[in-house]
């Protein structure tokens, strides 16, 4: 918590100041809808104050302060997107700023028992309105931190950077040993580092330094999730993720949480949701991204466009990807493994997609040099990417006919990723045997590959898990 009094932070007084109403227009035009609904409701602006700090109004009158802001602000809200409603725990598609935030990630916990791999037949969550609720990330400032004086110790930047190094920690941990290894552990610790914050007090600077890391260590929980095909559990960390970067005004960080999201809808496929996401990443990142970071969400617009079919979207994106694209030095984690072989290996994959959906043969020959680009060139320690990289190519060159060098890089990623725990990983082998099994009637080599591949996935047959799209 801050020093500084302020007005506390609830969505209610957030849409209230957007609004342009007084305390007292505001409880004249909640009476003026009563009496028109035959109710004797007559609050006033006192009334109104008290909403404001925290006081939850009875119903009907919920639904009336939402009728009469939304009216002022020019979009439809509910009572839940006013924090008003009695069932409103899980929705992650109300506005959040740091009070709601704090106390939402502090009830942080990691999913119950291991997934099965498949996916969910549905997330809890419409993503249109998750969407929604992110929007003006990109064009308002952050919100006033809570002002009350909380009951734990005294915050600064040493505290700053034990978060920033255990997030650095979950990180390595995440990239060399897989998600199913790292989630626990890191939901865990967004718990009780969010219920230190909650309860702390500290100056707004820090305060802003702190959230940025809660959110930077919530996405590595989110992408841990995502890897252990947890989605539901990933869309929440990401989404509250996304929450607390554009409090901390971090905006390259809140362009690569919702980058990140973009990847998760993507798996899920919902390409057009995850399209969306780095659109909206890169409007409200257009003032101040970093040359890798604005080349990657290019990539990964091409990547979701690919996915949709858009071939002329898919090659503009691709051309500004590798215009823009630089090394930027003394770069924060999140964006320092966007290097060359990061770049290469999105792109391979882009052009392998429309190699697929135009039977283009020259897109599947890009695909393979970008590929074999980026399983040359990859940080060691990037074990699951050395892994997908590895297998990518032996994707692209099942697509171009050479099975003997699909076969040489598949080994290669088998074992690579021994020890790896990554459901994703293990889907990817069996899409790869799925794409195998055409040669396997001809090929010895596409017959051995085949049962290696399922192998390691764990399974007999390819069929017992769903193909899915990293």
């Amino acid at each position: 918590m801050t020093e500084t009094p302020s007005r506390r932070d609830t969505a209610l007084a957030y849409w209230f100041s957007r609004s342009g109403l007084t305390q007292r227009r505001l409880a004249a035009e909640v009476g003026k809808r009563a009496r028109a609904a035959g109710l004797r409701i007559h609050p006033d602006g006192t009334r109104v104050r008290r909403w404001l700090e925290g006081e939850r109004p009875r119903p009907p009158v919920p639904q009336f302060v939402a009728e009469v802001l939304s009216a002022h602000c020019g979009r439809t809200l509910t009572p839940a997107d006013l924090g008003l409603d009695d069932d409103q725990q899980d929705d992650l598609a109300r506005y959040r700023g740091p009070h709601d935030l704090l106390a939402t990630l502090a009830q942080t916990t990691p999913p119950p028992h291991r997934s099965t791999g498949l996916p969910p037949a549905a997330v809890p969550w419409e993503p249109e309105r998750l969407l929604e609720a992110l929007h003006t990330w990109a064009f308002t400032t952050a919100r006033p931190l809570p002002a009350q004086a909380g009951p734990g110790q005294r915050l600064g930047e040493a505290d700053v950077a034990r978060i920033r190094d255990c997030t650095a920690a979950f990180r390595a941990l995440d990239n060399a040993h897989g998600g199913g290894s790292t989630l626990a552990a890191a939901a865990s610790h967004l718990a009780a580092t969010t219920h230190a914050v909650r309860d702390g007090t500290y100056t707004d600077r820090t305060g802003r330094l702190l959230l940025r890391e809660l959110a930077d260590l919530a996405g590595v929980a989110g992408w841990a999730a995502h890897d252990a095909a947890h989605w539901p559990h990933a869309i929440r960390y990401l989404t509250l993720a996304v929450h607390a970067a554009r409090d901390s005004a971090d905006t390259n960080l809140t362009a690569h949480l919702l980058q990140c999201l973009a990847r998760v809808w993507g798996y899920l496929k919902r390409p057009d949701v995850a399209a969306d996401c780095i659109a909206l990443a890169l409007y409200g990142c257009r003032h101040h991204a970093q040359p890798a970071l604005r080349a990657g969400l290019h990539a990964l617009a091409a990547r979701f466009a690919a996915m949709q079919g858009q071939t002329a979207e898919v090659l503009r994106n691709v051309s500004q990807a590798q215009d823009i694209f630089d090394h930027t030095p003394n770069a924060p984690a999140y964006v320092a493994y966007l290097d060359e072989p990061e770049l290469a290996s999105t792109l391979g994959e882009v052009m392998l997609f429309l190699a697929r959906t135009t039977g283009e043969a020259r897109h599947a020959t890009t695909a393979v040099t970008l590929l074999d680009a980026a399983a040359a060139h990859r940080n060691p320690t990037r074990v699951r990417s050395r892994a997908f990289d590895a297998i990518a190519a032996a994707r692209a060159f099942v697509l171009v006919g050479d099975v003997d060098a699909a076969h040489t890089y598949a080994q290669h990623a088998i074992n690579v990723a021994t020890g790896l725990d990554s459901t994703r990983v293990k889907r990817r082998f069996l899409d790869l045997a799925h794409e195998i099994t055409p040669a396997a009637g001809t090929s010895p080599n596409a017959r051995e590959l085949r049962a290696q591949l399922c192998l390691a996935a764990g399974v007999t047959e390819p069929d017992q898990w769903q193909q899915g799209n990293r």
